[in-house]
């Protein structure tokens, strides 16, 4: 009861920095469950975005883009995938009129079920009326994952609104863990003197 009253007065504290939000309700070992951290997180990002949004109405049409690393801008990873996910759901509990780009032209019947939703471009209509997207980068320390997201108007570029959070390794396990003592990356070893010398590791995804 205690921990479901703390979750409760947490959510209503849209107005608070969602970084603050967060380590505030991961105290004294009591994590969620991945799913429901990552869904938490979103949350506390789209009320900050909500705050912070200077323009852009519930009448107009608002795209949410996959999260991708801050370093190159076009890699993404199992986390960013649900990051996306989160933020779709969270906007929407806003009242924002969210557009869809995965919805295809034509509903594919196939022996595992009749789908609609695809990444292949050739299935997805040509033109969006989308004049905002909502976007977010993910970046890696030692200890932390940030996530800086901001809605952009695509027209003039103009940012309308923009939030950041971090979250750390013991707040997502089954998305984040230290580094190893070796690690690859951009195909590269790196070898330090014990674990955790390196940026954390977003599991499933290649680093």
């Amino acid at each position: 009861m205690r921990n479901a009253l703390m979750l409760f007065s947490l959510v209503l504290l849209g107005a608070c920095s969602s970084q603050d939000a967060i380590q505030d309700h991961f105290i004294d070992g009591n994590s969620l469950p991945s799913n429901s951290a990552v869904n938490y997180l979103t949350q506390q990002i789209a009320n900050e975005l909500v705050r912070q949004n200077d323009q852009l109405t519930s009448k107009q049409a608002l795209l949410v883009a996959t999260p991708v690393l801050l370093d190159d801008l076009t890699t993404t990873n199992p986390l960013g995938l649900q990051i996306q996910q989160g933020l779709i759901t969270a906007m929407h509990d806003h009242q924002f009129n969210l557009v869809d780009l995965n919805v295809g032209e034509n509903v594919s019947v196939t022996n595992e079920g009749e789908l609609l939703l695809t990444r292949d471009w050739r299935k997805l209509p040509a033109d969006l009326p989308v004049e905002h997207v909502l976007v977010s980068t993910m970046s890696l320390s030692m200890d932390m994952l940030v996530v800086n997201s901001r809605i952009v108007n695509v027209t003039n570029n103009r940012v309308v609104s923009a939030a950041a959070s971090s979250v750390g390794v013991a707040q997502l396990p089954g998305y984040l863990r230290m580094a190893e003592k070796v690690t690859s990356k951009d195909g590269k070893l790196h070898r330090n003197s014990q674990p955790g010398q390196a940026d954390i590791q977003i599991i499933g995804a290649n680093q």
